[in-house]
């Protein structure tokens, strides 16, 4: 009777998001997971609301290509009484980049580029981009080898972000991801800045995938936003994914949550970055951080990766372009994977869940060889958004999951540990 009620219980999660029924609910025990620990999942996650540490979680899981959980806990919105729903929407911010190079390899497979072409052969103004000679400084030198579609898809291109330059350098997020601009403008601005290091040097968190969302502009002669409408979204059947949000759904997007000078919850949603207003009329379309979307939408994409290109008996990419994805390639120099060990930020910053990892395309890998901090299966790969959004895809366990909240705060680590934890407890031998 218990699993048929968990049975039940997936399937009216599933109607209510209108999610095509592809990805069929299973029983836990079916496919090799432990009911109880995926209790504990649930349990964790909801102690995450009940401790205040959330507002509101949403948390999707699939093994062998069958749902074995979708929970909502919580508030999407405390201070209207609305309550966190599977279907809930959320800013995906950096879990954007992992469909930006899903789009570029897109573009790859057709041969509309090779990946050690130089940047400047689709936007010229790249040729005559500068190179700090100091990270902290204002003098610069030329590239000494050309930037490449390559760096930009392993972030080592040199790009950062406004924070990192000195002021006078005039790098500022109103002149390159800003509501009302176009990724267009923002790109061409940026070429007229300094990179931070020379390309290939080293691994660097910044406007990378930005600058692939506008080279699959040109490749494609399409806007960003229609492109990956007809070529992912439509494909992948993904419900709600995009860079705006319609007014008549906008009741379904969580408000952004941190603690208060009293240490409890307050809404932060005025204090997220301006990269976008998710508004109808939106004309900035990050490949950086710029999509919304639900919990379910983003399992289907790591699916999709998951089944090495396919979903649904659609094809979307060939097997060895999610290869390439997905495998490391980060050297020992141009490491480590880990922007809070960059000085940008308090050297105490406990963002240890990527010790171990490397870098594929725009994504985040587990190598080989141990070091790492979190629970995980050969192979897997993942990242996370700025408002706390995480998932993952674990090739050997057969496993994705997804669990997003919105949140900016210290304790960030919390929702990926309550996640993986309780997952990897649940793998049966």
């Amino acid at each position: 009777m218990k699993r048929l009620l968990t049975l039940l219980t997936l399937v009216c999660a599933l109607a209510a998001t209108g999610v095509s029924v592809a990805m069929e609910p299973a029983d836990p025990q079916d496919v090799g997971l432990s009911p109880l620990a995926l209790e504990h999942l649930e349990k964790a996650m909801t102690a995450l609301v009940e401790t205040d540490r959330r507002a509101g979680v949403v948390w999707a899981v699939a093994k062998d290509g069958k749902l074995v959980a979708l929970k909502a806990a919580g508030f999407r919105n405390r201070e209207e009484g609305l309550p966190m729903e599977t279907d809930s929407l959320f800013r995906y911010y950096s879990m954007t980049r992992t469909i930006t190079t899903v789009a570029v390899m897109i573009n790859y497979e057709e041969g509309r580029f090779k990946l050690d072409d130089p940047v400047s052969k689709y936007i010229p103004a790249f040729a005559d981009t500068p190179v700090l000679k100091d990270r902290k400084g204002t003098e610069t030198e030329p590239q000494a080898t050309p930037l490449t579609i390559y760096h930009l898809l392993t972030y080592t291109s040199g790009l950062g972000y406004p924070f990192d330059y000195d002021p006078s350098l005039e790098v500022t997020f109103e002149k390159t991801l800003w509501p009302g601009l176009t990724i267009k403008e923002g790109v061409d601005y940026l070429a007229t800045r300094p990179l931070l290091f020379q390309p290939g040097a080293r691994w660097y968190y910044g406007f990378s995938s930005d600058v692939l969302g506008r080279l699959v502009e040109i490749w494609s002669g399409r806007p960003y936003d229609e492109f990956l409408q007809e070529r992912v979204f439509d494909p992948l059947d993904l419900k709600d994914m995009g860079f705006t949000v319609p007014d008549d759904d906008w009741h379904r997007m969580a408000e952004v949550y941190a603690p208060g000078e009293d240490g409890g919850l307050v809404n932060a949603t005025a204090r997220v970055p301006n990269i976008n207003s998710f508004r109808d009329g939106e004309t900035m379309f990050s490949g950086g951080g710029g999509l919304a979307g639900t919990a379910m939408d983003y399992l289907r994409v790591a699916q999709m990766l998951l089944n090495g290109g396919k979903l649904d008996g659609k094809r979307l990419l060939k097997t060895d372009s999610v290869a390439l994805m997905t495998r490391n390639h980060l050297t020992p120099d141009q490491g480590p994977l880990n922007w809070y060990a960059q000085g940008r930020f308090a050297d105490n910053d406990p963002w240890t869940r990527l010790n171990g990892y490397g870098w594929g395309l725009s994504i985040g890998v587990r190598a080989e060889g141990g070091g790492h901090a979190i629970a995980g299966g050969q192979g897997e790969f993942k990242w996370d958004g700025l408002a706390n959004t995480t998932y993952l895809v674990d090739p050997e366990n057969a496993i994705v999951a997804v669990a997003l909240t919105q949140y900016l705060g210290p304790g960030q680590d919390d929702l990926e540990m309550a996640l993986r934890t309780s997952l990897y407890g649940a793998v049966l031998d």
